[in-house]
């Protein structure tokens, strides 16, 4: 089986290598989890690699989501030169809908050999439908779609709670081929981050939920430690 790895320390380990070739991932979780640095981190260790990435964001725009990285990662320092070079690419729709989104896709990976993207999020293009059944069969074809594209992607998807107590099941959850939780967890006096690999088609993987942290050189996430 082609895997691609994600590149992200700990991460690959989890999934066995790295995620299915052409396999589509939700990354779940509420505000402050760190779903945006995983995908950004996705694309840049993907671009050191190669792999041309494309960053879909439906609500901030490209200079946002570079300089917000910028802070997070400050040792990403080519970052720049990944973007001037069209290897590491973020662009913001002038449309918030699956269809435009997929043209965009088509484009950019016929145009730039894109191997790698990410939509952040399809709860802003869930609130374009107005009902749950005419989302899921819409977001059924769209996947069918990305599938025949060669392209490996994470989306983002917006939890209410950070909590794992809360968490309640969507639609992704059944119809992506993978869903990573997120979760910002109060530990006595502290927040602890921690990630559990709750679906991937195709391979077998961790199941454990384990701590990581965002750091200045990337994210870490701590295999075989507890969350305490």
């Amino acid at each position: 089986m082609d895997r691609v790895k994600t590149g992200i320390s700990g991460l690959d380990e989890m999934l066995n290598g790295g995620i299915p070739a052409g396999r589509h991932v939700a990354l779940y979780g509420g505000p402050g989890t760190g779903k945006t640095s995983f995908c950004f981190e996705y694309l840049y260790r993907g671009a050191k690699m190669g792999e041309n990435g494309l960053y879909i964001s439906l609500e901030e725009t490209p200079d946002d989501i570079f300089e917000n990285m910028k802070t997070t990662f400050p040792l990403f320092t080519d970052t720049a030169q990944l973007a001037a070079e069209k290897k590491l690419e973020v662009v913001k729709p002038n449309q918030i809908d699956l269809e435009n989104v997929a043209n965009l896709l088509e484009d950019r990976i016929a145009s730039n050999n894109i191997k790698r993207a990410v939509i952040d999020s399809a709860t802003m293009i869930r609130l374009t439908f107005k009902s749950d059944t005419e989302y899921r069969q819409t977001l059924f074809e769209f996947l069918s779609l990305l599938r025949n594209l060669d392209v490996t992607s994470l989306t983002t998807l917006e939890a209410s709670t950070a909590k794992r107590d809360e968490m309640k099941f969507d639609i992704e959850h059944f119809v992506m081929d993978g869903i990573i939780n997120l979760y910002n967890l109060d530990r006595e006096d502290r927040r602890v981050r921690a990630l559990e690999i709750m679906k991937m088609r195709g391979t077998d993987h961790s199941r454990e939920m384990v701590p990581f942290k965002v750091t200045p050189s990337g994210i870490k996430v701590y295999v075989g430690e507890k969350v305490f």
